[in-house]
């Protein structure tokens, strides 16, 4: 699940300038350099790589509107396929695993024989199982539970004084000890019998 953070390539000076930017790391005039070039005409690779910028300063929601429009605006399928894939995987990441679904399933009729976008549409799936598992018990022990509130708990019994001498309570414990080990004895017997094969009709 890696974002695909390589730059695409424009012929806009403004575009060039925010790729030397993002490549050397700073992302604050990328963004600045990305959003004049979008100001002047709608350019899909800028659009693309301003996604990137802001995601690099971790501003997820941002980076995905970005790679939106990019789609939108893109007229080739790689582009859109770029675009829709790191939407995909900030979506993933932030366990929006129903878009991360539609985001890759996309990307995926863009790009059928891309292995990436698959195993991640895959994992996402099977994380979206997994998130919406948990959601189908909750409701069923919430349900049990103002029925327990309901009934009165049973008041434990009070200790009482024991009336047996310390050598009746001895003798006592060890009639119980060999009555276990006669019942442990008789089941043993049972389980070591194997049961009869049921007949082949």
């Amino acid at each position: 699940m890696v974002l695909l953070s390589s730059v695409l390539l424009a012929q806009n000076g403004e575009v060039a300038k925010g790729n030397r930017y993002f490549k050397e790391g700073d992302f604050d005039k990328a963004e600045q350099s990305y959003r004049k070039a979008l100001s002047k005409k709608i350019v899909p690779a800028a659009q693309y790589n301003l996604g990137n910028t802001l995601y690099k300063k971790n501003k997820v929601d941002d980076a995905i509107a970005s790679y939106e429009e990019a789609v939108n605006s893109a007229a080739d399928a790689e582009t859109k396929s770029k675009a829709l894939y790191n939407k995909g995987v900030l979506y993933h990441k932030n366990n929006r695993f129903e878009e991360a679904v539609t985001a890759y399933k996309e990307a995926l009729r863009l790009t059928p024989d891309d292995a990436e976008i698959r195993k991640n549409l895959q994992l996402a799936l099977m994380a979206q199982r997994k998130q919406k598992e948990p959601q189908e018990q909750k409701p069923k022990q919430q349900e049990q539970k103002p029925k327990e509130d309901n009934q009165k708990k049973p008041e434990e019994p009070k200790p009482q004084k024991s009336k047996l001498s310390q050598k009746q309570a001895e003798q006592y414990l060890k009639a119980l000890e060999q009555k276990e080990r006669e019942l442990q004895e008789k089941m043993h017997k049972k389980t070591a019998v194997p049961s009869q094969p049921e007949k082949d009709w």
